[in-house]
């Protein structure tokens, strides 16, 4: 029996690996064991909130077959980065926009061209969070979407929500100066800064 035993060094360093791989297959196998079948994986998700519920059925009876509602837009499948703005501000202005997403989009039931977006009020934000939801609103009024707020605790009815979807989507009628004339453009400054508290807060 002793001449079965390993000799030289390499020798017990390949018996010392095999009884290695042995203890590991070993402990694997009664790890399986031990665990039993795995449960159920996955269960039902509620795919809306009550607030965000009610806030589709009001926009659905106020829509009609005018325009078509979709709830939970990501923000980059209705903005993209501006091709003029500058290489440094690129990745901040993408990092801002990754991720968001807008409560609901009103498009064109024909090509399904945006039309509007629909922000749900949230008082649960935190400051910072709600001046950064405040910014992203701010940017797509700027490019060119009209952006409709809805507040949980003040509920609109559907005729009343209708007459104003249909004001933000008239286009704005622009004065032409008078007599042709040269118009120079005012600068108005605010005369105090708004309060953090008084600024309203929005979830996408």
């Amino acid at each position: 029996m002793i001449d079965w035993l390993p000799v030289s060094l390499l020798d017990w360093l390949m018996l010392g690996l095999v009884c290695l791989l042995v203890l590991l297959t070993l402990f694997s196998l009664l790890r399986r064991l031990w665990r039993g079948k795995p449960g159920q994986a996955y269960v039902q998700k509620v795919m809306f909130g009550p607030e965000a519920a009610t806030a589709l059925t009001l926009l659905e009876q106020a829509a009609g077959h005018t325009l078509r509602v979709f709830p939970a837009v990501q923000m980059s499948e209705v903005l993209e980065l501006s091709p003029t703005l500058k290489k440094a501000h690129r990745d901040a202005a993408w990092q801002d926009l990754f991720g968001e997403k807008l409560d609901f989009v009103l498009c064109s039931p024909k090509d399904l061209r945006v039309r509007l977006v629909v922000a749900l009020m949230d008082d649960s934000l935190s400051q910072t969070d709600g001046r950064h939801r405040h910014r992203l609103l701010e940017q797509i009024e700027t490019a060119g979407l009209p952006v409709l707020h809805l507040s949980p605790k003040d509920w609109p009815g559907p005729d009343a929500l209708r007459d104003e979807i249909r004001s933000l989507l008239q286009p704005v009628e622009t004065t032409p100066p008078l007599g042709g004339g040269r118009q120079e453009p005012v600068l108005s400054l605010p005369a105090d800064e708004p309060d953090d508290a008084d600024e309203p807060r929005f979830r996408l």
